[in-house]
This record gives C-alpha cells, sequence and structure tokens, in this order.
C-alpha cells in the first residue's frame, strides 16, 4: 500500500479514535449517579436488599439492583430529573426516597431501616408528615388530658382535650372526652355541643350516648336521656353496659316508677359493683320503701366509693338522721 494511502488512513483512524473519546467524556458529563449504603437500625449493612431507581420525569426509565455485603449499591449513567428511590429487604420491608438529580451530579443516599414501630420520616411526602406530627401532638394532647382529668385538673383537662380536637377534628375520642369535662365543670352548653359532635363523628360511640344521657338527667331533660340512653344501651350490646343500665334507672326514677329504678339499679350493681352512685340510688330507694338498715349499708358504702361525689352531702346528711 502506498505511504501516502496509508498516512490518509492513519489520520482517519486517529480521528474516529478522538470522537469516540469525545461521545464518552460527554455522555459522563450529562449523566449522574448515585450511590449509597443500606444498613438496618442497629447499623449492620443489609445485604441482597433490591434497590429500584424510577425516573419519575414523564418518561420509563427504571433501574434494579441489589447491595452487596457490605450493604452498598451504585448506579451510574442517570438522566438528569427526579427519581424515587426504593430498597426492600426481606424481613425489613421498604424505604422509599425522592430526590433530583442534576447533570454530572454523584449523589450518596444512604438508607436504614428503623426499630420496628418506628416511622420512615424521611420518607413521607410533605403533606404526611405534617398529618404525622398533627397525630402526634394530638395523642400527647390527649395523655395530658386524661393525666390531668384523673388529677381532678379539670380547666387543663379541657385545654387538652379541646386542642387535641382542633388539631384532629375527626377524634372521636378526644371530643368526648371534652365533653365529659365540660359537664363535669358545669358547662352544660359546651358539654352538649361536644358530645352531640362526638355522635356525630361516631354514630356507634356508645360512650358519647351515655355521657349525654348523664348530661341530661343533670338537666331534668329526662326525655332526651332517656332517648341517650336507649341509644348508649343498644349500641353498647343491650343491658350489659352498667353505665346505660344505671341510666335508665335514673330516667325510671325520675318518671316516679321506684320498682323499676330499684331493679335497674341492682343490675347495675351485678355489672359493676364498684358503681358509686348505684349504692346511692340504692339507698333511696330502700329507705322509699321504708327499709331503713339496708338504706343505711348503702349510703356507707356510696361515700366509700365516692366521699368527693354528687350526692356526699345528702348522703353524709341521712346518715346522721338514720345511723346517729
Amino acid at each position: 500500500m502506498p505511504v501516502s494511502r496509508l498516512i490518509r488512513l492513519s489520520v482517519l483512524l486517529l480521528a474516529a479514535a478522538v470522537i469516540v473519546v469525545g461521545t464518552q467524556s460527554a455522555f459522563a458529563q450529562n449523566s449522574a449517579r448515585i450511590y449509597g449504603a443500606i444498613t438496618d437500625h442497629d447499623g449492620n449493612p443489609v445485604e441482597g436488599a433490591t434497590i429500584l431507581i424510577e425516573f419519575t420525569g414523564g418518561l420509563l426509565r427504571n433501574y434494579e439492583l441489589a447491595t452487596n455485603e457490605n450493604g452498598e449499591y451504585v448506579q451510574i449513567g442517570l438522566a438528569s430529573g427526579p427519581y424515587n428511590v426504593t430498597a426492600t429487604a426481606e424481613g425489613l420491608g421498604t424505604l422509599l426516597r425522592n430526590l433530583t438529580l442534576s447533570a454530572g451530579l454523584e449523589f450518596e443516599l444512604d438508607m436504614e431501616y428503623l426499630a420496628a414501630g418506628a416511622v420512615d420520616r424521611e420518607g413521607l411526602a410533605a403533606e404526611d408528615l405534617a398529618k404525622l406530627e398533627a397525630a402526634e401532638t394530638t395523642s400527647a394532647e390527649f395523655a395530658d388530658g386524661v393525666a390531668a382529668a384523673q388529677a381532678g385538673d379539670l380547666d387543663e383537662a379541657a385545654r387538652a382535650f379541646d386542642e387535641a380536637a382542633t388539631l384532629t377534628p375527626e377524634c372521636g375520642d378526644c371530643v368526648r372526652n371534652l365533653g365529659i369535662v365540660e359537664f363535669r365543670r358545669e358547662n352544660y352548653e359546651s358539654a352538649e355541643t361536644a358530645l352531640r359532635r362526638a355522635t356525630e363523628i361516631d354514630p356507634n360511640d356508645a360512650a358519647a350516648f351515655d355521657a349525654l344521657a348523664d348530661l341530661y338527667n343533670a338537666q331534668r331533660r329526662f326525655d332526651e336521656a332517656g332517648e341517650a340512653s336507649a341509644a348508649a344501651m343498644r349500641l353498647s350490646g343491650g343491658g350489659d353496659n352498667p353505665g346505660a343500665v344505671f341510666d335508665q334507672g335514673l330516667i325510671a326514677w325520675n318518671a316516679g316508677r321506684i320498682d323499676d329504678a330499684r331493679g335497674l339499679f341492682e343490675q347495675t350493681l351485678t355489672l359493676d359493683p364498684n358503681h358509686g352512685e348505684a349504692n346511692y340510688w340504692m339507698g333511696m330507694a330502700s329507705l322509699n320503701g321504708g327499709q331503713i338498715p339496708e338504706a343505711v349499708t348503702f349510703m356507707r358504702t356510696y361515700l366509700e366509693r365516692e366521699p368527693d361525689g354528687r350526692f356526699t352531702t345528702e348522703a353524709t346528711a341521712l346518715l346522721s338522721q338514720l345511723a346517729p
């Protein structure tokens, strides 16, 4: 082959090589690389976890790989744009991260599995994270409300339950407990509003209807008390709810059906031997029937179980007359 032709051929080959090298360099500069490690909640590497890298920018570009013995993974040649990165490991579950890659970017994405029951906050969208934080605050306020109510601090209990209900309006337990606390504070209008709201949130909330019955009885709204008590009894499975049975006893008493009321109070104590007010009303029924020793026993039992109850003054005064 003539020398001149060899020279021309060599120049062409060199030019082709330059073009190839130049193309590879441009590709490297215009693509992104992602790498990282997957560990469990103790920091141990997770081998064999499936890593799914999904492009979410409108085109179907998915990459699937697995972590090595050190829990590591790497994927090169990724186009710029948004991605979902999912790590799935048997027995540990799934982790999800969202990210956006830019040309030439090397992105390190480490993911750690949490202990059982923990929440993977990094994998949550902003809206879901806000909901989680609201739920956690609601739970904390609810717990504060319960503790305050048990300690007798009704003002703090009302504040906490109101805050919980404001944060999570669909929390029926929060609204019902707010109503009960307002009833105990004798804020009857607020109590009724809250308790009715609780029955709207959950029409099967027997406890809310039971509390409504107590509220209406205290206000001598006996027809409404009867309706609420009947609903509580129906929703709680008939006559197995001591509170609902007790309310029916009060309604019968207020209607002048003393024998019926006594039977219902007796049934209440069978279902709940520690029920305080049932003893008070059994004492009143016994007194009405001229059974003085029984009345004394029931009144003493009431004072033992509810020394600061609603009828402490009345029970103490009756005992001073019946058993001086």
